[in-house]
């Protein structure tokens, strides 16, 4: 028993040996050297380890450290991928006989370098496609049977990837965009040829602080890296995903379904409001992931079609759409959107409506967006229009141009800010404007419009009154009324950057026509300046009384120079005694050289007839 036992001793110490001294008799690194070229073959990408070496704790493997794939260099002269630490646990009895068999891949801490190019292009997609000059040879048989590289790195039993960071650089834009998941978590199961994996990916989107949780599963897996099933769900956030798709010939084709999503959702980073939402999103999609042949040109992400629902408060607009990231067109329609819906906050002190609502948009480069055309009924009106968002994103630069006929102008005062006047009429608006939307002061514009309001009247502004007033003839013109009824006011005018500029304003009421000029500020305060033409039978009543009031008579009519002044809801008309002045002056100055000539008659009633005048319409 005590020889049995001694051997027994002796044959455990032979073995502890035997593995003590395994990293000795098999020195890895040459195989390092030995199927590095080989690696670099496949990959067509320069591969450096700094160290192989055999491991027993806590499972015989083999350990590579400081594992770097350099990047396509047409797209960096950087890293690709880097690995501080690669895990392979390894069958012992095939590492006997001299070779490596993987049952399982542990990467830690590995950096992964993504980068879109400005023609849409990833470096991913060049993997084991673009020979390197120099280390890599250039000949490279592909056929319908060869094993994808992609394949041979993740076909293993168990693949898991920890702790790494996926940086994306998306250069499709300038400046670049960049984005990054920390805390990566990648586990795969039963990556191998014909069987069915299974997937769980996990990890944080930075800058947005946003969780990643998906699982999945895919296969049967061919050679060729073919997948004919794929399907995944999960989280982004707090958003349920589902999608699911096929891949050949290294072309993805799949659908997408997003069932709800709403702001509190989302990274407050966005800026959404909290009213603001989707839902029964669907989006079908084809992306080239490993193009081949003539299709590696192509390697645009397709999304046709795309449908889901804009929830805005209590309103909703269904849209549809189709294109790519580069270039993608959208239609929306809704038959009802209330004013307090929306996003940004309209100068009204009531909700209107806007129904019928449809329009057609492109967006270019994720930076422009083409408003093609856009209809809705407002105000019993129809409001059609085009324009163009330079930027997406603060500051806005825009330009818009459009029509809204036939409005009625009471519904319209209605909704805005309370008044002492109130409007009736039928209206029309154009407009051509461009201008900068800052990101924290008023927005900037410039630009023509046009507008014209017909068949109407003006409550609580009585022109006959407000004439009245100013020439100091109380009860001469007529009863007031407390109205102004008019077959046509007429404005032309400018978008300014501290208000409208009024160009012409021309206005046709019973017995006056009245052609102005001035200023409406963004404050609302009004200046204008013009002429008030008052037919001849209304003149000869007010030169009746006042017949020195014929100095400003104009082909049979008076044509009195007036200021309005005040506010939009409280304007206040006025004579305006300086250009007044500057008449009777001329006026003055005429008969003056009547005088010079010795008409001594002529020279006292001017005097009289002035003094008159002049203290009948400066008087204050």
């Amino acid at each position: 028993m005590r020889k049995f036992m001694i051997a027994v001793a002796i044959v455990l110490i032979i073995l502890v040996l035997l593995l003590l001294s395994l990293p000795f008799l098999l020195d890895l690194n040459r195989y390092r050297d030995q199927y590095l070229p080989i690696l670099e073959q496949v990959l067509h990408r320069t591969v450096d380890v700094q160290d192989v070496r055999l491991t027993f704790y806590p499972t015989l493997g083999v350990q590579l450290r400081d594992v770097v794939i350099a990047d396509d260099p047409t797209f960096s002269s950087g890293q690709f991928l880097t690995i501080p630490s690669v895990q392979l646990a390894v069958q012992w009895k095939p590492l006997l006989q001299r070779r490596i068999q993987v049952d399982r891949v542990v990467v830690e801490g590995a950096i992964v370098q993504v980068i879109r190019s400005a023609k849409g292009a990833f470096n991913i997609s060049t993997i084991g496609k673009v020979p390197i000059p120099g280390r890599i040879a250039s000949k490279q048989s592909e056929t319908p049977d060869s094993v994808h590289p992609w394949l041979s790195v993740f076909a293993v039993k168990q693949f898991s990837f920890s702790g790494g960071t996926l940086q994306v650089e998306d250069r499709t834009h300038q400046p670049s965009n960049v984005y990054q998941i920390d805390h990566l978590t990648l586990n795969t199961e039963s990556v191998a040829i014909g069987e069915t994996a299974r997937m769980k990916l996990q990890g944080l989107v930075m800058p947005y602080q946003m969780p990643l949780d998906i699982t999945g599963r895919f296969g049967p897996i061919q050679a060729n890296f073919d997948v004919p099933d794929l399907k995944m769900d999960g989280l982004i956030g707090k958003v349920a995903v589902m999608a699911k798709g096929k891949m050949f010939d290294g072309q993805l084709t799949g659908d997408i379904q997003i069932p709800k999503v709403s702001a509190p959702d989302l990274p407050p980073q966005l800026g959404l409001p909290p009213s603001v939402g989707l839902s029964e999103l669907q989006a079908h999609f084809v992306a080239s992931i490993f193009p081949k042949g003539p299709q590696a040109g192509s390697e645009e992400v397709l999304i046709d079609p795309l449908r889901l629902n804009l929830h805005f408060g209590q309103s909703t607009i269904h849209l549809s759409g189709k294109g790519t990231p580069r270039r993608f067109s959208l239609q929306g329609e809704s038959p009802t959107i209330v004013s307090t819906d929306f996003p940004v906050s309209f100068p009204v002190h009531q909700p209107f409506l806007f129904e019928q609502l449809t329009f057609s948009a492109e967006i270019l480069e994720g930076e422009r967006l083409n408003l093609q055309s856009f209809r809705a009924k407002a105000f019993e009106g129809t409001l059609t229009a085009q324009g163009v968002l330079a930027r997406l994103s603060p500051p806005l630069t825009f330009s818009t141009k459009g029509v809204f006929k036939d409005f009625s102008a009471e519904a319209l005062v209605k909704v805005l800010k309370p008044s002492s006047l109130s409007i009736t009429g039928n209206g029309e608006v154009e407009w051509n404007v461009t201008g900068v939307v800052p990101r924290s002061t008023m927005p900037n514009w410039s630009g023509p419009t046009h507008g014209t309001l017909r068949n109407g009247e003006l409550i609580g502004f009585d022109l006959v009154k407000a004439i009245e007033d100013a020439l100091q003839i109380s009860g001469v013109l007529g009863e007031s009324t407390g109205t102004t009824k008019f077959s046509i006011i007429d404005a032309k005018a400018e978008f300014e950057k501290d208000g409208i500029a009024i160009r012409e304003l021309t206005a046709h009421a019973p017995n006056f026509f009245l052609r102005s000029a001035g200023k409406i500020g963004l404050n609302q305060s009004i200046d204008l300046q013009g002429r008030l033409s008052i037919p001849p039978a209304l003149s000869d009543t007010i030169i009746r009384r006042f017949p020195m009031a014929q100095v400003v008579r104009q082909e049979g009519q008076l044509v009195l120079p007036f200021v309005i002044l005040g506010t939009v809801q409280n304007p206040t008309l006025r004579l305006d005694t300086q250009i007044l002045g500057k008449q009777v002056q001329k006026k003055v100055e005429e008969r003056l050289e009547k005088v010079l000539q010795g008409d001594d008659q002529e020279l006292q009633k001017l005097l009289d007839e002035g003094k008159d005048l002049l203290k009948h319409f400066f008087r204050q």
